[in-house]
């Protein structure tokens, strides 16, 4: 027999061997230590390369986040507002969901400098693929969920990798087919945290919508789509048509292209004497979810602008219930709307105290709830004044933010407000 066909039959029969061995049943190994991401990637080139960009690939890692944990401002200096600011001999549930390893490999809640000194590798491939099973715990009584990942969390460790592939086969570990990285439950493992208040809601929100027949898809077909050209997903792979290679970027709220495609907007407005009256309404025709989405932190502001013929901004008389709150940014800086015609999208969390933003870990009620659902508009109306007889313009901007503008003022987190859309008229 030719060396390079012979060569050729025995990996064959390698990777047949491989697939047969996996088993029926998932076991976990807890003596399996978990593979860091580059080791997969020698195989799964383009997977790496994706993931590797994504915002979940980055954690514990991301600068952001561990200053919200640590209580620091950008600059490295204590700042009192964050996790460790109130709670400074408490681990916090933070690392259930950035260094999910550690706190299952502990059994419980564990500390993220702990966990990050002692080696978690964050999300990791290898975490999220010997994954078998992640449960959702709801007490309908009270209505609250178990959101403790020892609780709600299965795992399989060892040398089978579970996937969304019934023919998968590899020469270097087992390969079983897992519903479960196909549902929304999957990401529900971290998108669905219960504190006090439940301060992240999206796999909540998701489900809500989902039962009521307004969303049919599921989060990984929004997140994780499909396309290019067909393709091995990893060296030396058999080709595989396109439709059924996810991408592994997960964009979301820090995506331009994503966050565009979530909101209409439409713009009408009236002309009568010296009154004139704006009607806006902002429909939600791209999210499974609400706009914003369940973190509290997020926020999306519709600003309104009124100007005569001569470029002047008209006087607005619609009061206070039609002008952006605090939130929104209040001091005269770039971006800070305050006090200035327009809504706001967002869910923030109030403490007892009534300190605006709260997180989670210091939250005790919702300030308000203006969020978006899956199909629904936000209809809302402006009045303004002109002495000028001539024709006004009209211009509404929707503004999507990661953070509440005073909160990335006071940490020194550098913030881009992304352009939802944005319309014009003339009356």
């Amino acid at each position: 027999m030719h060396k390079q066909a012979f060569f050729t039959a025995l990996l064959m029969a390698i990777i047949s061997l491989v697939s047969l061995q996996a088993n029926a049943t998932p076991v976990d190994d807890p003596n399996y230590e978990y593979k860091d991401n580059q080791y997969c990637g020698g195989c799964h080139q383009e997977k790496l390369k994706e993931y590797s960009q994504s915002m979940m690939g980055k954690t514990p890692h991301d600068k952001v986040f561990q200053q919200f944990y640590f209580a620091t401002n950008a600059k490295g200096e204590f700042d009192g507002f964050g996790y460790k600011g109130l709670h400074p001999n408490e681990p916090g549930d933070c690392a259930n969901c950035h260094t999910p390893d550690k706190v299952l490999d502990a059994g419980h809640e564990v500390d993220l400098k702990a966990a990050i000194d002692g080696g978690s590798k964050g999300i990791s491939c290898d975490y999220c693929h010997t994954v078998s099973d992640v449960k959702l715990i709801y007490d309908e009584k009270s209505g609250r969920y178990d959101t403790d990942i020892t609780r709600t969390v299965t795992r399989a460790r060892g040398d089978t990798k579970y996937g969304p592939l019934g023919d998968a086969k590899s020469p270097v570990h087992k390969t079983m087919l897992s519903p479960i990285h196909t549902k929304s439950e999957f990401c529900a493992m971290c998108h669905l945290n219960q504190e006090h208040l439940l301060s992240l809601s999206t796999y909540a929100d998701w489900k809500k919508s989902y039962d009521a027949g307004k969303v049919t898809k599921q989060c990984q077909e929004c997140h994780m789509p499909t396309g290019g050209k067909d393709r091995p997903i990893a060296l030396g792979g058999k080709v595989r048509p396109a439709s059924s290679i996810h991408q592994h970027l997960f964009h979301g709220g820090h995506d331009p292209a994503m966050v565009k495609k979530a909101a209409t907007l439409e713009l009408h407005a009236k002309h009568s004497g010296n009154t004139v009256t704006v009607e806006a309404d902002v429909t939600n025709v791209g999210a499974g979810h609400t706009i914003p989405g369940g973190a509290t932190l997020r926020n999306i502001i519709l600003v309104v602008e009124a100007t005569d013929s001569q470029g002047k901004p008209l006087t607005h008389t619609g009061g206070r219930k039609e002008t952006l709150p605090p939130l929104s940014g209040k001091g005269g800086k770039p971006g800070d709307y305050a006090g200035h015609p327009g809504k706001m999208f967002a869910r923030p969390f109030a403490t007892k105290t009534g300190m605006v933003p709260a997180g989670g870990f210091n939250a005790d009620h919702i300030l308000f709830d203006t969020r978006i659902w899956p199909g629904d508009t936000d209809h809302s109306v402006y009045h303004f004044k002109t002495s000028d007889s001539g024709p006004v313009s009209i211009k509404a901007t929707l503004l999507y933010r990661w953070t509440y503008k005073p909160l990335a003022d006071k940490k020194g987190w550098k913030q881009t407000d992304i352009i939802m859309t944005r319309k014009q008229l003339t009356e």
